[in-house]
This record gives C-alpha cells, sequence and structure tokens, in this order.
C-alpha cells in the first residue's frame, strides 16, 4: 500500500512540475495562471518563417538591442522544431554543420544552449536571459493521501497544491518566434 502511495506521490510530483512549466512558459495571467513569458508584454519578436542561421542570431540581437548582456542565456523550443534545426545546415553553402548540435533534448545554437519542452505552444521557440525569470514559491508541493475517499468502492484520493507564480523582470530580456517552418 505504502509503494503505491508513494508512486502516485511521486507523479503527482510530475505533473505539478510539468504544470509549472507550463505557468512559465505560456501562462494566460488569467484563471490562475500566471503570466508566462510568451504572454508577457514588452517581450521581442523574431519571425519563424524558414528559420535558419540569420533568424537564430535575430534571437541573440533582438535582446542584445535592448542593452541585455545574457548571464544565463539559452533557447527552449519544441521537439519537433528542434528535429527541424537538427537537419538544417548551420550555413547553406557548406551544408557540413547543423543549426541545432546535440540530441533532441539539450543542445546548442551558435553557442548558447537549447532545450525542448512539451510545454511550448506548436512551433515555437523562446530565447533569453533565463536570470531574468523569477518564480515564487508559497510553500512546497504538498501530495496528500486520503485513503478513505471512496471508502466503499475501494478509491484512494490524491491530491497535489503548489501555488507559485511567474514574472519576468525585464521582458526585453526574451525573445520570441512563432509559427517556425
Amino acid at each position: 500500500m505504502q509503494a503505491i502511495a508513494a508512486a502516485r506521490q511521486a507523479r503527482c510530483a510530475q505533473v505539478v512540475a510539468l504544470a509549472a512549466d507550463l505557468g512559465a512558459l505560456e501562462g494566460s495571467g488569467a484563471s490562475g495562471q500566471p503570466t508566462g513569458i510568451s504572454n508577457t508584454a514588452g517581450i521581442g519578436s523574431v519571425t519563424g518563417t524558414s528559420l535558419a542561421s540569420a533568424g537564430i542570431i535575430e534571437f541573440q540581437t533582438d535582446v542584445a538591442t535592448s542593452n541585455v548582456m545574457p548571464q544565463r542565456g539559452g533557447y527552449v523550443t519544441t521537439p519537433a522544431v528542434a528535429g527541424l534545426l537538427m537537419a538544417r545546415p548551420e550555413l547553406p553553402t557548406t551544408g557540413t554543420e547543423r543549426l541545432w548540435k546535440g540530441n533532441i533534448w539539450d543542445g546548442t545554437l551558435f553557442d548558447f544552449p537549447a532545450m525542448t519542452s512539451n510545454q511550448l505552444t506548436a512551433a515555437t521557440m523562446v530565447f533569453g536571459d533565463w536570470q531574468e525569470l523569477v518564480i515564487g514559491e508559497w510553500g512546497v508541493l504538498e501530495v496528500e493521501v486520503n485513503p478513505y475517499a471512496n471508502f466503499q468502492a475501494g478509491i484512494i484520493g490524491v491530491r497535489a497544491i503548489y501555488s507559485l507564480d511567474v514574472g519576468v523582470r525585464r521582458p526585453f530580456a526574451f525573445s520570441r518566434a512563432t509559427s517556425i517552418t
């Protein structure tokens, strides 16, 4: 019984962690959601159409133009976009090096770390100085098990409670592209 409860608690923690990522990246700011990076007013914008070397560099110049020198800079995108960039040549004339270097989960783009997340909208990429994203937590993840939730049916109730908010200190420290092809 304790092993089952522990497994359920771990699964609840995983679901809550994914929800926290979703809130930090794409939160709408409505219905109890934090306002994530993608919905923060003032972030930069890069064209995602036919994203190639110039577009990847534009993320960096977009942020640099705002006088931001990233201390914890990096890219996050979807696995599909990472796969696209893994196949796309860095310089079309040579075709030997690929834009995305590394594996589908963790790589680099022009010397900055890059990672994937299924918590972003499809065909989207964000670049920024991640130390400018503040996540405030109230308390800790609480996972509670109620073995008597529906005693007659043998159902055990499990709930997870996690309180957090997200803030972007300097919106111009981030830049985002959508509709990446």
